[in-house]
């Protein structure tokens, strides 16, 4: 067997660059078994491919070269044990923000073909809502759209709420005799949360969890027909909890989107019309 093995040798073998091997050398984790004085030909000893082939699998695992060459340098496992487990920590982190990343991704794809599963040849649909977390501006009647956004892209910058966990869709806490008459008339305007507040905030509310009686309208252009929800609801309490959900279909003009109204039933034993 061959005692020495040249630095292209030593690559090829080993799956490596000579440029990387060069590096090695130069910051001190691996030093030629011999350098010819003339030529200035590295060679490398067998017994040195074990240390090169525990940097490439070190690296795999994350660690740094100057961690590697000072664990390396002791020449134990003592030093390998923490640098590994400070890896797993980081790498553990990475692993939650790439699977609540994932989450995001789903919800917005859910977000954007949610109207599109919903039957059309039902005008009043009901639906069973987990409970939400939203940030929430009062509307005033003499608002605008804009006063109402720009109130609430005030709101979630301040330096309370802008760290927030926020998923973008806006909807509106609608006035309950106004959507009853077929007229659009927000008394607040709000963004979904991912989670609970670990902190109270009095813009913070919760939508309950149950049972919402449900329609699709562009609600912007007030074009609803109150008949049917006149009569569903002739015999029942006046609701107490209406929400207009935005679903985009555009994204650069929201004035056509399509919404979908949410009213709120605490007791829900009577069949859709």
């Amino acid at each position: 067997m061959k005692t020495l093995y040249t630095i292209g040798e030593t690559a090829k073998l080993l799956g490596i660059t000579t440029q990387t091997l060069r590096h090695y050398e130069k910051i001190g984790i691996l030093k030629p078994k011999k350098i010819d004085p003339q030529t200035g030909y590295r060679y490398y000893a067998f017994n040195q491919f074990h240390i090169i082939d525990r940097v490439k699998y070190l690296q795999g695992l994350g660690l740094n070269l100057t961690e590697i060459g000072r664990i390396i340098g002791k020449g134990t496992v003592d030093g390998l044990i923490p640098a590994l487990e400070s890896e797993w920590q980081k790498s553990y982190k990475d692993l939650e923000k790439i699977q609540a990343r994932i989450k995001d991704i789903e919800w917005y794809i859910e977000y954007f073909t949610y109207l599109s599963k919903i039957d059309d040849s039902q005008i009043l649909y009901h639906l069973h809502l987990p409970k939400r977390y939203i940030i929430q501006v009062p509307c005033y009647q003499t608002d605008e759209l804009a006063d109402m956004e720009i109130r609430l892209a005030e709101a979630k910058g301040s330096p309370r709420l802008h760290d927030l966990p926020y998923r973008r869709q806006y909807g509106y806490i609608l006035s309950i005799p106004e959507l009853f008459s077929g007229t659009f008339q927000p008394v607040r305007y709000f963004i979904y949360l991912k989670t609970r507040p670990e902190n109270y905030l009095p813009e913070y509310k919760e939508l309950p969890s149950g049972e919402y009686i449900c329609f699709r309208t562009p609600i912007l252009k007030e074009k609803w027909d109150t008949t049917i929800l006149k009569s569903f609801f002739a015999d029942l309490p006046q609701p107490n909890l209406a929400l207009a959900l935005e679903f985009e279909d555009n994204l650069v003009d929201y004035q056509d989107a399509q919404y979908e109204v949410q009213i709120f039933r605490p007791d829900s034993n009577q069949t859709l019309l």
